[in-house]
């Protein structure tokens, strides 16, 4: 997996949006993908739960699942998946935390967070923390 990852790297880049909402002490990290995109997470250590919305296969504990639709999911601690998308998608991974910033979130599930898209690259990020 890490291989692939870093191989993914050396290719065009495709430009996405990262949306996080810290409310209610959860924690929801959303992105949105084209078709047609390869992608690898970084390692997640904590459980969470995945939404998703389009087609994928994805890569996971060696073996490739197909799928489709709309689905929630559980994701276990100390997970790291790839993925190739047919169609556009969306994914929004959920967890309880006590952060209050967005940054302590990220270093909260996983300690790869230096290849997380910078939150300094304010235009790839819609940030909304309620306080609530």
């Amino acid at each position: 997996m890490r291989r692939f990852a870093e191989a993914l790297r050396e290719l065009p880049q495709v430009p996405f949006i990262t949306e996080h909402l810290l409310h209610a002490g959860m924690y929801t990290r959303t992105v949105r993908l084209p078709a047609e995109t390869a992608a690898a997470a970084v390692l997640i250590k904590l459980p969470t739960v995945l939404i998703f919305y389009g087609e994928a296969k994805v890569y996971s504990d060696d073996e490739v699942i197909h799928v489709s639709g709309y689905s929630v999911l559980p994701g276990s601690a100390g997970r790291k998946i790839a993925f190739f998308t047919i169609s556009d998608v969306a994914m929004s991974m959920i967890f309880p935390t006590t952060a209050q910033t967005v940054d302590e979130a990220q270093k909260q599930f996983t300690d790869e967070y230096d290849l997380l898209v910078p939150l300094s690259r304010a235009d790839e990020h819609v940030v909304l923390i309620t306080g609530e």
